[in-house]
């Protein structure tokens, strides 16, 4: 991970999936699969980022409060100047969300969440009482327009997306994607519905696809771990 020389944060994603390209099952159940290795690994990975991004739908499914629990990590976070754990940020279009997730009765750092204009009035009264609720976008979710309101108004200078795909999705179609860290597991889940890494709106053709380069692999003892590095779209 580098820190990016121009105004805009570094941005990276971090994903499991299986080798079939599935993040999960048709049932959208937590994401088991992976290794104890992987798990440390995601935690390594989420201790660099300044601000942590993540859907509501995976807020929901995975129960994560998003914060760092290893003292170890918080540690090594204090001494690059960090703070102990990464500014939170979820992401719901139409605040469609539980208020009763431990995200929201845990404090670790603070927390942001980012709808659309088209999310009901009460629905966003009722969030403003548990963070700092962020308008970004009318009917879909502006994803430069929160990352530059990440760097402008909080100094974020690296972001972590952990998902999920529609997410993704919007993260690599704005061109806010500077690396995907991406374990490989060794299952076959299959299932038309079972959800892949990046899903929604999509590019209509192959030509506008992201590209990227591989960096970096490592075999685990169950999974390979790849980082890809994309070029810079803005």
């Amino acid at each position: 991970m580098q820190t990016s020389p121009h105004k805009r944060p570094f941005v990276m994603m971090n994903m499991a999936m299986s080798v079939d390209g599935k993040v999960s099952s048709a049932a959208r159940e937590p994401t088991t699969f992976t290794s104890h290795e992987d798990k440390r690994r995601l935690l390594e990975i989420r201790a660099l980022c300044d601000a942590l991004v993540v859907g509501a739908n995976t807020v929901g499914i995975e129960r994560t409060t998003m914060s760092i629990p290893s003292t170890r990590l918080r540690a090594a976070r204090l001494r690059r100047g960090q703070t102990p754990h990464p500014l939170r940020v979820i992401v719901s279009g139409r605040l469609n969300i539980s208020t009763r997730l431990p995200v929201f009765r845990i404090f670790t750092a603070p927390l942001l969440i980012v709808c659309c204009e088209s999310a009901p009035r009460s629905r966003r009264k009722l969030f403003s009482r548990l963070g700092h609720l962020i308008v970004c976008g009318r009917r879909e979710m502006d994803i430069a327009q929160l990352i530059s309101i990440l760097a402008t108004q909080y100094r974020v200078k690296t972001v972590l997306c952990e998902g999920g795909p529609t997410l993704n999705d919007a993260f690599s179609r704005a061109g806010m994607v500077d690396e995907l860290y991406l374990t490989l597991c060794p299952r076959i889940v299959g299932g038309e519905t079972a959800p892949t890494l990046a899903e929604g709106t999509g590019v209509a053709h192959l030509k506008d696809a992201a590209r990227g380069h591989l960096i970096s692999c490592h075999r685990g003892e169950r999974e390979w771990f790849l980082r890809y590095r994309f070029g810079r779209r803005k």
